[in-house]
């Protein structure tokens, strides 16, 4: 197997025969997916950097790697050696991706990528970018896929139906909503690239990518009928009649560009951030774009149904349990000489087990000590370290159920813990507490509550480097817009039905991590003469770390607000947990402060 000194060395030359002077290599695949198939790991094989996200570029005498705030610590440990250059993305001094081209690149040079990884949107604006400098920016060649011998293959797992029982909504109304947007855009036809949107809109569901039931599909929306594009052995016969009964026909994955022959001319709506370039490249002029700032499904799917809302309750609840039982079980076993891999792969299985498990929604995230200040820290074998019964353990797991996606964060006092990480835990707790509580009016975005969450760290002069809150799909993706909370700028209100997360944290370096994060929805509080208002309302109920807890810290309200949390803890969980050590256990860990 190549090192990747090797493989950067080998594109080199493929850089060379084609006359290109830069090639960048993003994360995503021909969806612009946040997680994606092995096939698409490109990045991570040229540099061997396997965060989410992060971007690589090699011109002929460097290369270097841009990474975010989450992944600093991932990052100097996964390049050093490689050759290739850390950027931190936002920090004094580093350049932008778009600054670096631009200034790494010749003159009337060459820019190369593969044209299936990047939105048409974002690639009009790269290559408005690089005209300063008359550098022409080239969307077809896949190089990397010329050196990647053993590169993986797409993967063939058969779709499945996904029932309205649980969706609340069949296809054939939720194409009609999607047909009532294309009428007042003037849309003849919606072309559809995202994985979640896909499988949503058609009430399906599949294996494609790890922890994320999707299959590699495109959608196209006409106002009499729907073509889903994708690899025909992946839709069963019966799969493929029930399809066809809503009006849905099956086509085959990379037939796409050739169907606009079959068409009427018209309009085709479409986000040119999830088309990718090279398949709007594909669409005749005879139709004609008009191009979405948003997806509609993706706002659709944002706002959770009644039928959606109860289900994914009933997920965390259970989920809930499996937490208690495996908070219980870590602890006891603190001085048995487990690893971080041993309490990852016991959590997995405990979800797995479970009645409608899917299995987890993303890598368990198992940190003991200073691993727990590397955000987004994956335990692996060999060298995973071994849990002492002091400190702090940070995990954060995940389960996909038939009934919602899971999502939490907790941070366990393994044994004593020093005055700082008491204080850290406190402070942090204190911004995930506020947040928990807040009641914001309708046109609130995440960015007008996101100091709710840093304020009690602000005080002290501390920070962390993520967004606060993620959107969470249901039954699709752990990390699902358009909603989010963080000091970003983004347009999308908080509306009832969301789900959002809440997770403050802190991680100084080397020493440990703090996280605390519970799932929240959205829901109606009140409306007057001064409007509507919104709260966050915790969908998780697991207990807080109370040995961690210094009480002096916060105020009576806060008191009383744990103190009630821990009381629906009991009252909601008790009925799912069998094990009566479980039930003590809970008892004791909820007890008032």
């Amino acid at each position: 197997m190549k090192s990747v000194p090797e493989r950067v060395s080998a594109l080199r030359a493929e850089m060379k025969k084609e006359g290109v002077n830069t090639y960048v290599v993003y994360s995503q695949d021909a969806h612009q997916s946040e997680y994606v198939a092995d096939y698409w790991h490109a990045r991570a094989y040229m540099s061997g950097f396997t965060g989410s996200a992060g971007t690589v570029m090699i011109t002929e005498t460097e290369a270097a790697c841009w990474v975010d705030g989450r992944y600093f610590l991932q990052g100097e440990k996964q390049l050093e050696g490689s050759g290739i250059t850390l950027m931190k993305m936002g920090e004094m001094g580093v350049p932008k991706v778009e600054e670096y081209l631009l200034d790494k690149t010749p003159e009337g040079g060459v820019v190369a990528l593969d044209g299936r990884t990047i939105g048409s949107l974002q690639a009009k604006a790269l290559t408005k970018r690089l005209a300063a400098k008359k550098i022409q920016l080239s969307c077809g060649e896949d190089l990397v896929g010329r050196i990647w011998d053993d590169r993986p293959s797409l993967p063939l797992d058969e779709i499945w139906d996904f029932p309205v029982e649980l969706a609340g909504e069949s296809r054939s109304e939720k194409l009609a909503r999607v047909r009532e947007h294309m009428q007042k855009i003037g849309a003849s036809y919606y072309l559809m690239a995202s994985l979640d949107s896909a499988a949503w809109l058609l009430n399906y569901r599949g294996n494609d990518i790890h922890c994320t039931p999707v299959a590699y599909a495109f959608v196209l929306v006409a106002m009499d009928k729907a073509y889903l594009f994708i690899e025909e052995a992946k839709v069963s016969d019966a799969m493929r009649q029930t399809l066809l009964a809503d009006g849905v026909e099956v086509r085959p994955y990379h037939s796409l560009p050739s169907i606009w022959a079959e068409l009427a001319p018209g309009k085709i709506g479409f986000d040119g951030k999830e088309i990718n370039e090279l398949l709007v490249e594909s669409i005749p002029a005879e139709f004609p774009v008009v191009e979405e700032k948003m997806n509609i499904v993706v706002s659709m799917k944002a706002v959770k149904n009644e039928t959606e809302q109860a289900n994914v309750r009933k997920a965390h609840l259970k989920d809930a349990a499996v937490m208690i039982h495996f908070l219980r079980w870590v602890k006891a076993h603190a001085s048995a000489g487990i690893t971080e891999c041993d309490a990852a792969d016991y959590l997995d299985n405990l979800r797995c087990e479970q009645e409608n498990s899917l299995g987890i929604s993303f890598d368990t995230i198992a940190g003991y000590g200073p691993n727990g200040a590397i955000v987004h820290y994956k335990p692996e074998r060999p060298g995973c370290a071994e849990i002492k019964p002091e400190g702090f353990l940070l995990v954060d797991s995940g389960a996909q159920y038939m009934e919602g996606t899971t999502d939490i964060t907790r941070t366990i006092a393994m044994g004593p813990l020093t005055d700082e990480m008491k204080e850290a835990y406190t402070l942090v707790l204190k911004g995930h507490l506020a947040l928990g509580r807040a009641i914001f009016p309708d046109g609130a975005t995440g960015a007008n509550i996101d100091v709710l969450a840093r304020a009690a760290l602000w005080s002290h002069c501390l920070d962390y480097k993520h967004g606060t809150g993620h959107g969470v799909g249901f039954v699709l993706s752990v990390h699902e817009g358009p909603q989010n909370i963080s000091q970003a700028l983004r347009p999308v209100k908080l509306l009832p039905g969301m789900v959002i997360s809440d997770e403050p944290g802190y991680y100084p370096t080397g020493k440990f991590g703090v996280r605390i994060e519970n799932l929240t929805m959205v829901m109606p509080q009140a409306e007057n003469e001064w409007g509507k208002f919104y709260r966050n309302e915790p969908i998780t109920f697991v207990p807080y770390e109370r040995e961690a807890i210094v009480k002096e810290l916060l105020t009576d309200e806060e008191i009383a607000q744990v103190n009630a949390y821990h009381a629906k803890c009991r009252e909601l969980v008790r009925p799912y947990l069998k094990d009566e050590e479980d039930l003590k256990f809970l008892e004791e860990v909820t007890k008032e402060l």
